[in-house]
This record gives structure tokens, sequence and C-alpha cells, in this order.
């Protein structure tokens, strides 16, 4: 029987800047806005506890997000009538630490077709377009 990994140490940015473009575009009171808040004070107060995922290096939708992680929103929830949302990380080593940058918040799976969807974004802040 494989023994219990110890969580590793991670420190989480997120941006204000990122922060305010990612959530701060997003009616106050919504749905999104409510759960984007919420999942921040989950993430600051427990990084090591929360399930991140690997990101796709090359995703369905010609994304590119190597080094990334994800995190649905509501956390702890699967699917995506459940957990509508997602946050995307990039994973960076600075001086000798792990770190965790928030790169985009929104809609997984989007049904309205000019939304672009939380990886399309984390794209775009990664390359600096929405993937083609």
């Amino acid at each position: 029987m494989a023994g219990r990994r110890n969580p590793i140490d991670v420190r989480v940015e997120i941006d204000d800047e990122v922060w305010a473009e990612e959530v701060g575009r997003l009616r106050e009171h919504s749905p999104a806005h409510a759960q984007a808040e919420k999942a921040r004070r989950e993430i600051e107060a427990h990084p090591t506890t929360v399930p991140w995922q690997p990101c796709e290096k090359d995703g369905p939708q010609r994304t590119r997000l190597t080094d990334c992680v994800k995190l649905y929103v509501p956390i702890g929830q699967e699917g995506a009538s459940a957990a509508p949302y997602g946050f995307v990380f990039a994973l960076r080593k600075v001086e000798g630490a792990l770190v965790l940058r928030m790169l985009a918040f929104g809609e997984r799976h989007p049904t309205n077709p000019r939304t672009h969807p939380v990886y399309s974004r984390a794209h775009r802040r990664l390359h600096g377009r929405y993937p083609r």
C-alpha cells in the first residue's frame, strides 16, 4: 500500500489587475462573481488541499496550457452543470519555490458562442491572443 504524500508547499498569487479583468467584468451580485469570491477565499486559505487538476497541454479548442492547472468552481464539484466556472493558474518556479499565478476565471463551457471559455482566456493571457 502506497504511503500518503505530504502536500507540496506552494504559494498562490492573484494579481489585482488580473482579478479585476477576470472577475471584475462580472456583475457584482451574479452567481459567477459570488462563486469566484468564495473560491478565492478557499484557495488562499488552503492552497494545498483544493482539488487542482492539470490542464491539457494542447486543448480541444487549440489552447496551449502547458504547466497550468485548473480548478472547478464551486470547489469540490464535478461536471459542467455542477461546476460551471473555473480558474486556470500557471505553475512556475520562482526563486526555488512553487508559485501558482492566476491566469483566468470564467465559464468552463459557455452556451453563448460569443463568450470565451476560461481555457481560451488563460491561453490569451499566456500567448497574447485567443487560440485560432
